[in-house]
């Protein structure tokens, strides 16, 4: 086998990653970093050349570069979502509208401009996928502390009142829920859920919005944050309180 049929060999066992970015300034600098972290991509320019690219070929990861101006509405990024059965990665210059960017679909949100070891890592933890070995296991329906924690479809409900985490979110929520009303460092928790690849940083962006998510069940849990031991899940009533 010839170098170049080497070199093309490695390349198509690599995962593919789709960039949806209208900057070519940022076009290519996503395009390198995705190599970097061990990928091969595709790029274009407009979110409906990466509808059509996604209709008929499968890619591991899509990453999407939102600026000010070419803002992309919640129901054209779950389409995107839907096309591709792949994780989704949005790069956001204004970081407006999180909650429906994450609810639409989206695993991760960097600001814009990104770190490039940050948009590194972010990769990484979304083609390694959750680890069977690493992640806490739970059961499909369990309840605690007055509320039901329904893994299979990802919801915590407690009445008429329901709210539906992201995949990424629902691993540390089921981390906590293997040892409710104890404190973890950030180390500890990524160790267990989403690898040493994601940073400290990372987990208190989704920690801070997952404690907006379950503000509406607060006589009953809260996720709370105290400088010296960490994160922990307070479940009232609980038997394991602290």
């Amino acid at each position: 086998m010839s170098n170049d049929e080497d070199a093309r060999s490695q390349q198509a066992g690599l995962p593919r990653i789709l960039v949806i970015e209208s900057n070519p300034g940022y076009r290519s600098v996503i395009s390198h970093v995705v190599e970097i972290a061990g990928g091969r991509w595709d790029s274009v320019s407009e979110i409906e050349q990466g509808r059509k690219l996604l209709d008929g070929t499968r890619f591991d990861l899509v990453i999407i570069g939102v600026g000010a101006e070419s803002r992309i509405e919640p129901e054209v990024l779950k389409e995107v979502r839907a096309l591709a059965q792949a994780p989704l990665i949005i790069l956001d210059e204004t970081y407006s509208g999180a909650l429906e960017t994450f609810e639409a679909g989206a695993e991760q949100i960097l600001p814009k401009p990104f770190v490039p070891d940050a948009l590194i890592g972010a990769i990484k933890v979304e083609l390694r996928g959750p680890s069977p070995s690493s992640l806490v296991p739970l059961a499909t329906r369990i309840e605690l502390g007055g509320l039901v924690f329904d893994a299979e479809r990802r919801v915590v409900l407690r009445g008429k009142t329901d709210v539906r985490f992201t995949k990424r979110e629902w691993e540390v929520l089921s981390f906590f829920l293997a040892s409710p009303n104890q404190y973890f460092r950030a180390e500890e928790i990524l160790a267990q859920t989403w690898g040493t690849d994601a940073s400290a940083e990372q987990l208190r962006t989704y920690i801070t919005r997952m404690r907006q998510k379950l503000s509406p069940f607060a006589a009953w849990c809260n996720l709370v944050t105290e400088k010296g031991r960490g994160y922990c899940l307070v479940l009232e009533g609980h038997p394991n309180k602290q």
